[in-house]
């Protein structure tokens, strides 16, 4: 199936044109790496190619078995407009974030990649000089968190739930990151040397949502400098009520595996120390988690009483995983 300009697919792989692939690699000092699974990253693709800087960076995404045709020539026509380099890599079937991760990586031409997932939309259009210049400042492997923002979207009532806890709780400045520097990578916008990608792997017993990156993050900080600096993407895709308490309740496992390989950070979340005062409760957990389910999903409760809410919801249903 012929996609787009200077790209060809060959099966599940989207694969540049002699013309394309003759062009130096070492004009490139920054691969940019977008996974997306049924979701459109035009408008994403569109915003970077506006950025400052887009025409010294390679731009690959991944479609992990969306299999949508439509999907694929909305993003083949984002990406001829692009003013770099581009590849479109195409899964026949899902493989799941981890997988998808490393096959960005093998597509990778640089040493420095950002990754940044398909439902972000950078915050100006010196988003991508920025890391450019981090890059060039950066001599020796490390990471580089740019942080996230909701800045450029409008939270639905039936959003401002999500939009809330994560003002409160991933919206921070680069300062409130540095306190825990491996608890806040964000792999959503996050600058990465490829030596800290081999030498620390995403942990595949992570299944699902959640946890993953606060465990890489944590990972890494135990071998490679952890910077973070304010160069903000909006998280797009916001849960509604029911989808993020269902994440919530599914990432609990996730939860008791992050705490098993690091149990020294997770003493000081104030989550983890919540959970374990709940775990004393005993069969009545389960009607309390319920009762705070439901206030947290009240919109006739203020605000703040719906995140108190949430917390205490997560926190019960952590208890219940904890050993």
């Amino acid at each position: 199936m012929e996609v787009t300009l200077n790209q060809l697919v060959f099966g599940d792989m989207v694969r540049p044109t002699e013309e394309a692939a003759a062009e130096p690699a070492s004009r490139f000092m920054l691969t940019v790496l977008v996974p997306t699974y049924h979701d459109d990253a035009s408008r994403l693709i569109q915003a970077l190619s506006a950025c400052a800087g887009a025409d010294e960076t390679r731009l690959v995404v991944f479609d992990d078995g969306s299999r949508d045709t439509a999907l694929t020539e909305a993003l083949s026509l984002a990406l001829a407009n692009y003013p770099g380099e581009t590849r479109l890599v195409t899964s026949p079937k899902n493989v799941g974030r981890a997988e998808a991760r490393n096959r960005l990586l093998a597509e990778a031409a640089t040493d420095w990649v950002l990754l940044l997932d398909a439902d972000m939309l950078p915050d100006d259009h010196l988003f991508l000089a920025r890391y450019l210049d981090t890059v060039a400042r950066t001599p020796q492997p490390s990471v580089v968190a740019g942080g996230f923002s909701l800045k450029r979207t409008r939270p639905t009532p039936d959003q401002t739930l999500h939009a809330m806890q994560s003002m409160r709780s991933e919206c921070l400045t680069a300062n409130d990151r540095l306190r825990d520097p491996g608890r806040f990578v964000f792999t959503s916008n996050i600058l990465v040397h490829r030596e800290v990608l081999g030498a620390v792997a995403f942990d595949n017993g992570y299944k699902g949502w959640g946890w993953e990156d606060v465990d890489w993050g944590l990972s890494v900080a135990r071998q490679y400098p952890v910077h973070h600096i304010d160069n903000t993407a909006t998280h797009l895709g916001l849960d509604n009520d029911d989808a993020l308490l269902a994440k919530y309740a599914s990432s609990a496992e996730n939860f008791a595996r992050l705490v098993a390989r690091h149990p020294a950070s997770a003493r000081t979340m104030a989550l983890y120390r919540l959970a374990r005062r709940l775990r004393l409760l005993g069969p009545v957990r389960k009607p309390l988690t319920d009762l705070f389910e439901a206030a947290a999903q009240s919109h006739k409760l203020p605000g703040r009483i719906r995140l108190f809410a949430l917390k205490f919801y997560r926190a019960l249903i952590y208890a219940g995983a904890l050993s």
